[in-house]
């Protein structure tokens, strides 16, 4: 569609706060016709740092561009002066409900509008609980929208939800492998990291070790781990066992092949070459991977299942055991799981939709939902704990967090 169509563009004021999520809503304004679209963080522990900010905005409208970073004392008046007819909360559940609670007060309030910066499987009642106050959540797969429409459904959050295309996800149709030998190693073995997952030290360690085997077998070829962050940056997620630290390990332990594994840096794009593989635990690179046309492996040693965020691929015929990474041996996932998964046609209606909710806010039209905020007052709390709580306090908060799951 094109600006003409769009006589009114849509106001927006995405707010995020961490690097995956800024990544995301640029990567999605930008393919939104008809937008006028301001950009910013809200200040928090997980603000990233200029390289990754780089890093998230490239390739997007906002290359090149400063992306102000606001407290969240600014966000209600960040979002009046822009005259925002959405507010898009392009950050982590806690820090949504926060900027969802600053500008529901707002006369005339914008839309509230909110999504996952990859896949968002499996649906859970509590992300949505953060989201009470909201307007609309943008699901990525139709299987996506019907899994989150039953969470809402169940957690009575009654927010509509809009399908959306991946916005790394530039395949005009279902894309096809580009590897004429499918049994060739490929030159380049790029293993795309999880903040979450494998949650056991062991399962990464065993991960490393495969890679180290392939390294150790495959001269010519070049074996990457690939990982969201350098040393003193924030993720999205806490990492109990950061992978270059395990490679240290490794390597002090003299492993063969250990020394010949890269840590890698910067957008995944970039690792995403022509004679590349990829595989990992359930991360999105491997949509951007399959979407290339790159031989695209889910590792499947750990199981599968709702913990380890894969459950989705358990039927695409992409799964691939560590055996099968050492020897160099990645699969591709089959048509019909595809068709069915993430690769639908790219004008889902997403703009109209928007359109609508911009309209509805610029009539008033919008249901007042401020009663809704007494059965946010708990979430509110591990909000404010997130956005203006020194960086040890959350250490330490998510230290005692994750302790107490491993106990439980």
């Amino acid at each position: 569609m094109s600006d003409t169509e769009h006589p009114e563009a849509i106001r927006i004021v995405s707010i995020s706060d961490s690097e995956s999520y800024l990544k995301w809503a640029c990567a999605l304004l930008s393919a939104l016709p008809g937008v006028d679209a301001h950009v910013c963080l809200v200040d928090n522990p997980i603000l990233p740092t200029p390289d990754q900010i780089a890093h998230a905005v490239a390739g997007t409208a906002w290359q090149g561009r400063t992306i102000p970073v606001i407290s969240r004392a600014e966000v209600a008046s960040t979002v009046t002066a822009d005259r925002a007819d959405i507010v898009l909360a392009a950050a982590t559940g806690p820090v949504v409900a926060q900027i969802y609670a600053s500008a529901h007060g707002l006369s005339p309030r914008p839309a509230l509008v909110s999504g996952l910066p990859g896949m968002g499987l499996p649906a859970r009642s509590k992300g949505m609980r953060y989201r009470r106050l909201g307007d609309a959540f943008i699901a990525h797969s139709h299987f996506e929208v019907s899994e989150y429409e039953r969470i809402s459904a169940k957690v009575q959050v009654p927010a509509e939800v809009l399908l959306a295309r991946l916005p790394m996800l530039k395949s005009a149709c279902i894309p096809r492998p580009v590897a004429a030998d499918a049994s060739a190693a490929p030159g380049r073995l790029v293993f795309a990291t999880q903040a979450k997952v494998p949650a056991e030290h062991e399962d990464r360690v065993e991960i490393l070790r495969a890679l180290a085997r392939f390294a150790e077998a495959h001269p010519g070829s070049r074996a990457i781990i690939k990982v969201r962050s350098r040393p003193g940056e924030q993720e999205t997620h806490h990492e109990l066992f950061p992978y270059r630290e395990i490679l240290g390990r490794l390597r002090d332990a003299r492993v063969p092949g250990s020394e010949r594994l890269e840590l890698g840096y910067g957008p995944m794009s970039d690792f995403l070459t022509e004679d590349a593989a990829l595989v990992t635990v359930s991360s999105t690179a491997a949509l951007e991977s399959i979407d290339r046309g790159l031989p695209t492996g889910l590792i499947s040693d750990f199981g599968v299942g709702e913990e380890l965020l894969n459950e989705v691929f358990a039927d695409s015929g992409a799964m691939v055991g560590l055996a099968e990474v050492a020897a160099g041996q990645i699969p591709f996932p089959t048509k019909e799981w595809l068709a069915g998964n993430y690769f639908h046609p790219e004008d889902s209606g997403l703009r109209h939709r928007l359109g609508l909710l911009a309209l509805r806010a610029r009539e008033r039209q919008l249901p007042d939902m401020r009663r809704a905020l007494w059965k946010q007052k708990r979430m509110l709390v591990r909000a404010e704990i997130r956005t203006v709580s020194p960086d040890f306090v959350v250490r330490a908060y998510r230290g005692l967090r994750y302790g107490r799951r491993r106990v439980s």
